[in-house]
């Protein structure tokens, strides 16, 4: 990009807001600060394919700022029935369908998910602020591409969009530059944190795994199928099975997102992200899905 920032590493900033404010509800408000005056760039770009690795890593940081976005969003209104700050979206569009505040089902897993919140929009200020005038908008998000989020499924959902994220920061990380290798990292490590969790969780109550290409599958699948190698006989064999996985770890023996090594988290292309969150694996696909408009930056398009 012409006009793009030298690249800095993602560091710690002093954020005026806490993990405990935000439990405790008041800690959304105080972040507006973090965007102010940050321009507006790549609106839904219809661009050739190219995966975010390849790009320079403002590009790949905006790639993963979408997803962010996304993650965010999500579980600011579930956890507290309100969007994030309006300083934290960059002037973008308000969320199609947004979901109601969840009454959860006990004090554990309301405190788990508050804190999951806290991390996703941390995340989301982080890269914000590293990006700078570079930031992508937040695009428009339909939180009712699968189905309308109620408290009978946010679990898949949220499910679905961490092993999402999980998978393509281990599948972009390794075009970064080696200063901002580590704080990346360190944001795939806590999303891994994350979707450990929420499968022990939709294991534990039964919740099936919403895949946007193939219906449903047990919540101990093979990641998503068919967009994830295996048949889905195999992906509903669960854990003690071959290629039925807690954790989808499983080697298989080739590159590009799948794991050469057991033991190895999946890897996505930005390409595999886009095809699971716009609903379609159609080559040249921009839009759809969870991202009606397509989403912003330099890499939009399956």
């Amino acid at each position: 990009m012409a006009d793009e920032l030298p690249v800095n590493a993602i560091e710690s900033r002093q954020s005026g807001w806490s993990r405990r404010s935000f439990l405790t509800g008041t800690g959304v408000g105080v972040a507006s600060a973090i965007a102010a005056g940050a321009a507006v760039m790549g609106c839904g770009s219809t661009a050739p394919y190219v995966d975010a690795a390849s790009q320079s890593d403002n590009n790949i940081l905006n790639f993963a700022l979408n997803l962010e976005y996304l993650e965010a969003t999500f579980y600011s209104y579930i956890v507290t029935g309100k969007d994030i700050d309006s300083g934290l979206i960059g002037g973008g569009p308000k969320p199609q369908n947004p979901p109601a505040q969840i009454t959860f089902a006990n004090q554990q897993t309301a405190d788990l998910f508050a804190e999951i919140a806290y991390d996703e929009i941390s995340h989301v200020q982080a890269l914000r602020s590293v990006l700078n005038s570079l930031a992508i908008q937040r695009p428009l998000i339909n939180f009712s591409a699968l189905a309308a989020i109620s408290a009978s499924n946010y679990i898949q959902i949220a499910r679905l969009f961490e092993d999402v994220g999980v998978t393509a920061y281990a599948g972009a990380i390794s075009g970064l530059s080696s200063v901002n290798v580590t704080p990346v990292s360190q944001i795939l490590a806590v999303e891994g944190f994350h979707t450990g969790a929420l499968r022990l969780i939709a294991i534990q109550q039964g919740a099936a795994y919403p895949s946007t290409l193939a219906g449903y599958v047990p919540a101990d699948g093979f990641d998503i199928i068919p967009a994830d190698p295996g048949t889905v006989a195999l992906a509903m064999a669960g854990p003690t099975q071959n290629k039925g996985g807690f954790f989808a770890t499983q080697a298989i023996g080739t590159t590009g997102q799948n794991n050469t090594y057991n033991g190895f988290a999946f890897q996505r292309t930005s390409s595999q992200v886009l095809a699971i969150l716009y609903g379609s694996a159609a080559s040249g696909t921009a839009k759809g899905g969870f991202f009606p408009n397509g989403v912003n930056g330099a890499v939009t398009a399956v």
